[in-house]
């Protein structure tokens, strides 16, 4: 029973493989359509979209190079890696692991800035000027900000001290077969004795307070565009209509199938600890699904606006056409 848990984090690394190969492939797609295919009516959301894509790829290589773990453990959250590549020490992997997880605060940032554009290209025209030229670069500003206090809460306030190690390090060994001074380890442990950690308890507030901002505007545009878009929808052309309703369902997609099944269950474990229960679960089966997201977030918008669909019909008649012209010349 000493290595239980391996076989699941083969199946992680699987799963990141996975995801990084899928996002590079349906990432690039979405990419390259958006900035040189699509040329109608997207107007400057498209580099919205092109750098989702961009960040979505930047997070899977990440999980690809480090393959990060989670493990809950009684009252506490372990968060690890058995390799240490490009000869990095322990303190700079733990760092790095911190830098991964402000990867995902920054596109959980990402989606609540398209709902922003959304809602603005809806019921405020004018206020899009704010995404265009050097206003782009507040956006930038802006998701980038969050990842980096989101890196900082997890590098400083999860490192581990003597007490973390002496409760987790029988737990990494059975489970693991590693000793845990010899690997990147950060740790949410919610007691220690009678007292709370508070020095976990501060980072996951931060954590926490970043989400509830993010989700909020999301909640927030999001109904005012349910309730209000048919009313404002009536004054534009069928055209215009059509494309605001598709950006607007892929939008819904795109949150709501990873709050469901990802964002959801993974909050649901960073709070467990606090129930002091005895368990030990591989919680990365349930991380091992983040890095796949950012190519089901390419297949989503480019299922749900069928102008996607329509260049991609022509660019690969154009291109048979093309590669079938050459060969009847000869023939010829």
């Amino acid at each position: 029973m000493s290595s239980a848990y391996l076989p699941y984090i083969r199946y992680c690394i699987f799963m990141g493989n996975l995801g990084f190969f899928s996002n590079a492939i349906f990432g690039f797609i979405l990419v390259y359509l958006t900035l040189f295919h699509v040329k109608r009516q997207f107007g400057s959301y498209k580099y919205l979209l092109a750098n989702f894509q961009v960040l979505g790829f930047i997070f899977a290589a990440f999980e690809f190079l480090f393959h990060t773990f989670l493990h809950t453990y009684n009252a506490s959250l372990i968060y690890f890696s058995l390799s240490r590549p490009l000869g990095l020490s322990n303190f700079q992997m733990e760092w790095m692991m911190g830098v991964y997880t402000g990867l995902y605060s920054a596109t959980i940032c990402q989606l609540a800035i398209q709902f922003i554009y959304r809602y603005w290209a809806i019921f405020d025209t004018a206020k899009l000027k704010y995404f265009n030229g050097a206003f782009y670069l507040l956006w930038v500003g802006y998701y980038s900000f969050f990842g980096v206090l989101w890196a900082f809460a997890v590098g400083h306030f999860f490192a581990m001290d003597g007490f973390g190690r002496k409760y987790l390090g029988d737990e990494i060994l059975l489970r693991y077969e590693r000793n845990i001074t010899e690997i990147p380890v950060l740790g949410l442990i919610a007691y220690e004795g009678d007292g709370i950690r508070w020095r976990n308890v501060y980072g996951l507030s931060l954590m926490t307070l970043i989400s509830t901002v993010q989700y909020s505007i999301i909640i927030v545009c999001g109904h005012q565009m349910f309730v209000g878009m048919r009313t404002k929808l009536t004054a534009l052309s069928p055209q215009h209509r059509r494309l605001h309703r598709q950006f607007f369902r892929a939008l819904m997609i795109q949150i709501t199938a990873p709050t469901i099944i990802l964002f959801c269950p993974v909050f649901f474990m960073i709070y467990v600890p606090f129930a002091d229960l005895e368990m030990s679960f591989p919680s990365c089966i349930i991380q091992s699904g983040f890095t796949v997201y950012p190519a089901l977030d390419s297949i989503i918008m480019m299922s749900c606006v069928s102008e996607y669909g329509r260049v991609l019909k022509n660019f690969l008649k154009n291109t048979t056409a093309k590669y079938k012209e050459p060969k009847l010349r000869k023939r010829r």
